[in-house]
Order: C-alpha cells, then structure tokens, then sequence
C-alpha cells in the first residue's frame, strides 16, 4: 500500500468512526440517562455498524486491523464494561431497564466480535490461531 493509500484508509476508518461512534455514544448514553432501550440499543446497534464499516474499509484497501487499533478497541470496550460494572454497584438510580441495556448491549459487542473472527479465520483457524498463541506462550517460559 502506497503513502497516499495508507492515508486515504486512515482517513476513511476514522470517518466511519467518528459518524458511527459518535452517534452510537450518544445514543447509549441517552438510552441510560432516559432509560429507554430503544435508544440504549440502537447505539449498541450503530456502535456495530462502525465496526462492519471499519472491516468494509479495510477490505477495500487490503488491510487488517493494526496493532494499534485492535488496543484501542478491546481498551474502549474494558473501560465501557468497567464503567457499567461500576454503575450497577454504586449507582442506586440504575435500575433493571439500564442493565438490560447494558447486558444486551456489551454481549451484541462482544458477538460481533467473535462472529467476525470466525468469518473471517472459520471455527478451525480461530482455534488453532488461539492454540498457536497459548503453545507461543508456553515455549517462552
């Protein structure tokens, strides 16, 4: 991939990002603050719409996802889980609607997660990729 394209794909993923995301955030945070799942959801929802458009992108331009952006995405997801956790313990005015919301929510994630990986690497390539990681792990002790 030329500079030019490297740059063109940048650009491309963090405009899918900053409509997807944005709309999504707001409209969890909405879905919470006015209990409503309809809202909650659908900003899970586009939340995964900007990950289907993040792999569009990335299958236009003959790229993965780089180190980088596979951090971000598993920190953005931890601190979102964190938060929700957080919430559910110390916040008396979370009531069963929110963690609904909230499990729903983070189990919609964290499926498309693992449907995208065994689309894109099927049941047998997933495991042995995990398997391949774990025996990785073991030689280096």
């Amino acid at each position: 991939m030329t500079s030019a394209d490297a740059e063109e794909h940048r650009l491309a993923v963090m405009t899918a990002w900053a409509f997807f995301g944005a709309f999504g955030v707001c409209l969890i945070l909405s879905g919470f603050a006015e209990q409503s799942p309809v809202a909650g959801l659908s900003g899970f929802a586009t939340i995964i719409l900007g990950f289907i458009a993040h792999v569009i992108v990335n299958r236009i331009y003959s790229a993965g996802f780089s180190q980088p952006q596979v951090a971000l995405g598993l920190g953005g997801f931890t601190v979102g889980a964190l938060c929700f956790i957080a919430s559910v313990l110390f916040n008396p005015g979370f009531d069963e609607t929110d963690v609904a919301i909230g499990l729903v929510g983070f189990t919609a994630l964290a499926s498309a997660f693992v449907i995208y990986i065994i689309i894109n690497y099927g049941v047998r390539g997933s495991y042995q990729m995990v398997y391949r990681l774990h025996g990785m792990e073991r030689s280096q002790r």
